[in-house]
């Protein structure tokens, strides 16, 4: 109740009264919705699962378990971005039934175990299992998750005595005068006369435990968060935009076998690239040290090199096979794919002028208070829309964590020696493409929240996030310097707009392969020939078998 009142009126007074008794009343119509959230949530995830696995793994008892963490942790995902306006409710006009306070806490501390137990335990397991190298494929699983145990409660374990404590800057007032403990004074002539002395303080407190882990891991998502979410947010629209651009189109027959020639030719190098790195491979296995670690890396970002062209490769051949027999795309879906592409733009736009309207310029002009976005959820607040408003809280902050997966796609298909792309294909994802991309989730949505809840501050107002985020985690030892100065949202917008002018200059992906002559200057380079278009002359048999080389070679090096 103090911190809330603290957040609101920052002020120490000499006498504290004795607060009033909160009430909590009864909202059924809160209750519903909390519920409907998980069900829908539940509903769509499980969808999303079957929608995006492999065949193979679409059977009812295939990898339980797996499939049950990637459910529950996107429910997690989903549950801990709609707490803020289930908060709102909860808190205005009255107090609601339940105490968010402990709910902010639970969530966040279930977000930690299913970051440093449950999804890597599974992420480890997905990569051995039918691995024929590693025999005893529990105790690998073991021993990885003991060694990131160890290190990761360590490091927050001894950095806890000395970052817990929190700063809170008040006004304190000094008064000249003793009054009688039973004497009624007005507040207008206490501060005026009595109490006229004040001066900028700062009260000292020391969180809980709970608190500073979700301090800890905020900070750690917003890494990501930048990173990835910052390229999303003009990769989105980018590429929405641009595959209205590249439709395929309808071809005759003499470019189509042309052009399945080439691909065949280009499966066929990518095959002896797989082939060489087996061997490369082999041959490291066995040896140890510093310049044999230092092969291993290269071999890998050569993998990873080799999975972007097999990607690029894969989706050529389709939009071949769509230009063929299907006579280019469905006008239907292209000009779909063209709105979205619009409409993720507004999205991207939008959040841009909210972080310089509402966050920035407030920052940099103390007094000042626009209101944006936040204005229209307040809106939908107060005219007893509320199911809209949050509808449209979740199209922003979903949107979000849409531009990190984007994001993090766009940047390993460029910066390939950094790590392994895991792109996500309907019904052509394997399970540890999509647990790498629910890990990726679960660790960038701390940071998401507490960006909505700083840039929706008027919207979050006496809330228990509220006091959670914008008056302890903002204020803690060490973390305060890049929370009070806006550190992260300073460099999320510099990093978008050094991502947007990138991708104007060079919008597509490198090697990607389309139907125009940069696109044979592409394949080229792939089969390593020279001359424009020379390899389409060669090997014109392999043209039949240019559908499976991709697959399969993958699945070798896998």
């Amino acid at each position: 109740f103090w911190l809330k009142e603290l957040a609101a009126h920052p002020i120490v007074p000499s006498v504290v009264a004795r607060p009033e008794v909160v009430t909590r009343t009864m909202d059924l119509f809160l209750l519903i919705f909390v519920i409907t959230i998980i069900v829908a949530a539940v509903v769509v995830n499980v969808r999303l699962l079957m929608y995006y696995q492999q065949p193979e793994d679409s059977r009812f008892g295939q990898s339980v378990v797996c499939k049950a963490i990637i459910v529950i942790s996107l429910t997690l995902t989903w549950i801990l971005n709609m707490l803020l306006p289930i908060d709102v409710r909860n808190s205005r006009p009255r107090p609601g039934p339940l105490d968010m306070a402990v709910a902010w806490e639970a969530v966040f501390g279930t977000l930690g175990g299913f970051l440093l137990i449950v999804v890597p335990a599974a992420i480890f397991y997905t990569e051995v299992e039918g691995d024929d190298i590693i025999k005893k494929k529990r105790r690998y699983v073991v021993c990885n998750m003991l060694l990131t145990l160890f290190f990761s409660t360590a490091a927050i374990a001894i950095s806890y005595p000395f970052l817990s404590n929190a700063a809170l800057p008040v006004v304190e007032y000094e008064c000249d005068m003793w009054q009688p403990s039973d004497a009624v004074v007005e507040p207008a002539r206490l501060a005026a006369s009595l109490c006229s002395s004040k001066a900028d303080a700062h009260l000292e407190v020391k969180v809980g435990f709970q608190i500073y882990l979700i301090a800890v891991l905020c900070f750690i998502g917003w890494f990501f968060f930048v990173i990835f979410g910052g390229i999303g947010l003009s990769a989105v629209p980018l590429d929405l935009i641009l595959a209205y651009i590249d439709r395929p189109r309808a071809v005759d027959e003499q470019t189509y076998q042309q052009r399945r020639r080439m691909l065949g030719q280009v499966a066929s190098r990518l095959i002896q690239q797989a082939e060489e790195m087996q061997g490369k491979d082999g041959d490291l296995t066995t040896q140890s040290g510093w310049r044999a670690g230092r092969k291993k890396r290269a071999v890998r970002s050569e993998y990873n090199k080799f999975k972007r062209d097999v990607l690029l490769l894969e989706g050529e051949l389709e939009r071949l096979r769509v230009s063929k027999f299907h006579k280019g795309e469905n006008p239907a879906v292209s000009v779909a794919k063209l709105l979205m592409g619009i409409f993720c733009a507004i999205l991207s736009i939008m959040w841009v002028l909210q972080i310089i309207l509402c966050v920035l310029i407030p920052q940099a002009i103390p007094g000042t208070q626009i209101v944006f976005i936040d204005a229209i959820l307040s809106a939908c607040e107060g005219s007893g829309l509320y199911p809209l408003g949050v509808a449209l809280f979740a199209v922003f902050s979903l949107y979000l964590l849409l531009c990190v997966v984007k994001g993090c796609m766009k940047f390993g298909m460029r910066v390939f020696f950094l790590f392994s792309i895991h792109p996500m294909k309907h019904q052509g994802t394997p399970l540890n493409s999509i647990l790498f991309n629910v890990e990726l989730l679960l660790v960038t949505s701390a940071a998401v929240v507490q960006f909505t809840q700083s840039a929706f501050a008027n919207y979050a107002r006496l809330t228990d996030a509220d006091v959670i985020f914008a008056a302890q985690v903002k204020y803690m030892s060490f973390y305060s310097f890049f929370f009070k100065h806006n550190i992260f949202i300073y460099a999320l917008l510099v990093w978008f707009l050094l991502a947007l002018i990138y991708l104007l200059v060079k919008p597509r992906d490198n090697g990607e392969i389309r139907f125009d002559a940069k696109a044979d200057k592409q394949l080229a380079k792939i089969i390593g020939a020279s001359g424009k278009g020379g390899g389409s002359k060669k090997a014109g048999a392999t043209g039949g078998a240019s559908a499976s080389p991709p697959a399969a070679s993958e699945a070798g090096m896998v």
